[in-house]
């Protein structure tokens, strides 16, 4: 997948008739491709695209008072999802022509997902976060029903203006066979976004995300993912740092059991000086599940004075599982501080003991080991509502995979 593999762009061309080509042109990654060489897609060549339709269905809230926007069968369901709140607007994107033009100007011009997810759209919808947008507003994107034959490719765009502040919410919970998408994220200076996604797809899914956000100067991200369903999944995330003084922190928890292989990666640009990004991730896998890291930070020429943390750790349930670690540091200046780390171990069974010989039955004992391993990176999220739903989805995980 090297830029000049691209197709060729005729001057007629659409937008999306261009990433058609492009992905045709160089199709699902295999092993060879570096950046896939734990995750290789290209098993899903055989795989038919068929889009999904709405159910009519509306899922339940997960979060009171949150605006909900549902996306069923892969398609937006307009019927289904809430009104917009004062000072957000959605529109969509399948006649926006110049929405369009913009989202594929910043697409990476070879990326599967990017170039798939925006050909197909079977859902596109723009949403605009004003100033007169209220500070405590949460928007949450459900994601939902769909079959093991159909696929969905929804394309979601949101453009917060200067000095906003949002609670965004993915809740991806559908079957679809494939599932494939594609969030655009523009910050602009002085925004703040509490941002959490819970991957938890049907167990014959595959789920393959790519989300990018671009950050303006003096901006806050707080961004949470837990990752747990589908038979594969990647989560990938591309970050932006475009205006100094941003605060980026990504973090990260993958669930595996069975035969799952779930894979998070990501792709930290400090373009700018005076930026910091902290990244932590935590894995725990059981049975012959297999999970995957892939971190890179990348320091440009001018950016002095960037700090860029990134830690993995993975706890491994079962000596049939397995964890792979890249962490990456491309550091092009010299007044930088960066670090990088992974580890994998087991269950301390001097605590095991301990907790057992206190009367705490050993699956409980197990649940609350699991839990501790992955409390510091609950932590990380700020918001009280946003961490109540993920932290109840991995203790629910945690109670489920030491209960048989």
């Amino acid at each position: 997948m090297s830029p000049n593999s691209a197709a060729p762009l005729i001057e007629n061309d659409t937008p999306r008739d261009a990433a058609a080509k492009r992905f045709a042109a160089v199709g699902w990654p295999g092993k060879s491709v570096e950046a896939f060489r734990f995750t290789p897609l290209d098993s899903l060549a055989d795989r038919q695209i068929l889009h999904g339709t709405a159910s009519g269905n509306r899922s339940t809230k997960i979060i009171d008072n949150a605006v909900h926007i549902q996306i069923s069968g892969g398609v937006y369901d307009a019927a289904s999802s809430d009104d917009m709140p004062a000072g957000i607007s959605l529109t969509t994107l399948q006649d926006d022509t110049e929405a369009q033009a913009a989202l594929f100007a910043d697409l990476p011009e070879t990326h599967p997902v990017a170039n798939l997810s925006f050909a197909q759209m079977s859902a596109g919808i723009q949403l605009s976060v004003s100033a007169d947008a209220a500070d405590d507003t949460t928007l949450v994107l459900d994601y939902a029903d769909g079959s093991e034959t159909s696929s969905a490719f929804p394309v979601i765009i949101v453009d917060m203006a200067p000095q906003t502040r949002l609670r965004l919410i993915e809740n991806h919970h559908s079957a679809h066979g494939l599932s494939a998408p594609l969030v655009h994220i523009r910050m602009a200076d002085k925004s703040e976004l509490h941002h959490v996604r819970l991957q938890d797809e049907a167990s014959h899914s595959d789920f393959v995300a790519l989300s990018q956000i671009q950050a303006g100067a003096n901006t806050k991200l707080n961004s949470f993912t837990v990752s747990k369903g589908a038979k594969l999944a990647r989560c990938e995330t591309h970050l932006h740092m475009l205006g100094e003084h941003a605060d980026m922190s990504l973090s990260h928890i993958y669930l595996g059991a069975d035969e799952q292989l779930l894979d998070i990666t990501t792709r930290l640009n400090h373009a700018v000086p005076n930026c910091q990004s902290n990244q932590l991730i935590r894995g725990v896998l059981d049975d012959k599940a297999r999970g995957v890291f892939q971190g890179m930070v990348r320091v440009a020429p001018d950016a002095q004075k960037t700090d860029g943390q990134q830690m993995s750790r993975a706890l491994l349930l079962s000596r049939d599982a397995e964890a792979d670690a890249k962490p990456e540091l491309e550091i092009y200046a010299d007044d930088v501080v960066c670090s990088h780390g992974a580890t994998v171990g087991e269950l301390d069974e001097t605590h095991l003991f301990y907790l057992m010989s206190r009367g705490i039955p050993e699956a409980e004992a197990r649940a609350l080991l699991i839990e501790a391993f992955l409390i510091d990176g609950l932590d990380q999220i700020e918001d009280p509502t946003l961490s109540e739903f993920l932290t109840d989805a991995v203790r629910s995980w945690a109670t489920d995979a030491t209960a048989s």
